[in-house]
């Protein structure tokens, strides 16, 4: 989809002009200065959002598309209206937000554009276009994914939209720093398997899951669930710094006995960590991350 107003030319499809009445722009204008007027016809969140049901309306319209299997995804920005999108729009079976998510006025590289909103402006941004207002609402199973270090959503804005889903199924996969774009985005095969599992389609064998780390007598332990025997587990935990997306991480193997996953205790002053656990298909995904 093309949110930001713009069709490719016939002539070169790589060349982009702009759709009369195509709504607006996705520049940070678009994002977040429009908030300081009461006409939303020009706020991007709302364009962003109304369009995603809209496509999969017309979607659903079509003789050709099985109506209880479709499935929504998006990166970066994308991953954000996914959060909204999912939300809202219940029709949908699956969804996976890739690194987008909410509470980005508590952290996120965007911090400047709601210091520059101001306070009363910053709370009516994220009453409307905050994903945290509206994923404590989300019925559709959702698959979290993003990197420790991730420049725009950091892990623990990214923790807390994770924790505001409580009424679906959820998952969660947190890669040691992944890179932020569109073609790593995309790859990692477990979209597709989560797709596959919530639309009854594929093998049929379901990620593995992993509840969050327990600390308790020097080591580190949370229960799993798999229908694939597990390949690798391992521990991992932040180095102490200061920022939260720019730390170092150390990864260590764990021991799986009985479904429960052990390692032990990270070093002192590391005060993030979490276990990431490895089928035979390599497919991979993670415990939400602790934090001390």
């Amino acid at each position: 989809m093309d949110l930001s107003g713009m069709r490719p030319e016939e002539a070169d499809p790589n060349k982009r002009t702009r759709i009369p009445d195509g709504g607006p722009d996705q520049g940070h204008p678009a994002k977040f200065d429009t908030i300081r007027t009461e006409d939303i016809t020009d706020d991007w969140p709302l364009h962003a959002v109304a369009n995603g049901i809209l496509a999969h309306s017309l979607l659903l319209s079509f003789p050709e598309v099985d109506k209880d299997r479709t499935a929504v995804t998006g990166i970066s920005w994308g991953g954000y209206t996914t959060c909204i999108v999912a939300s809202v729009d219940s029709r949908f079976k699956a969804a996976v937000p890739v690194y987008g998510c909410g509470f980005l006025e508590q952290n996120s590289c965007w911090l400047g554009e709601f210091t520059k909103l101001g306070p009363d402006l910053t709370k009516k941004w994220v009453e409307r276009y905050d994903p945290s207002s509206h994923l404590p609402r989300c019925t559709v199973p959702i698959f979290f994914m993003n990197g420790t270090n991730d420049f725009a959503y950091p892990l623990d804005s990214y923790m807390k939209s994770y924790d505001a889903v409580s009424k679906t199924a959820k998952n969660i996969r947190i890669q040691i720093k992944m890179p932020h774009g569109h073609g790593v985005g995309w790859e990692p095969k477990e979209i597709g398997l989560w797709v596959d599992q919530q639309l009854g389609l594929g093998d049929g064998k379901a990620l593995a899951t992993c509840t969050a780390p327990v600390l308790a007598d020097g080591k580190v332990t949370a229960k799993i669930t798999h229908s694939l025997p597990v390949k690798s587990a391992a521990f991992n935990y932040a180095l102490p710094g200061e920022a939260v997306n720019k730390r170092e991480w150390k990864s260590i193997p764990a021991t799986v006995e009985n479904n429960v996953v052990t390692a032990p205790a990270a070093e002192p002053g590391s005060d993030m960590w979490f276990f990431t656990v490895t089928d035979e298909r390599d497919a991979m995904v993670s415990s939400p991350v602790a934090f001390k």
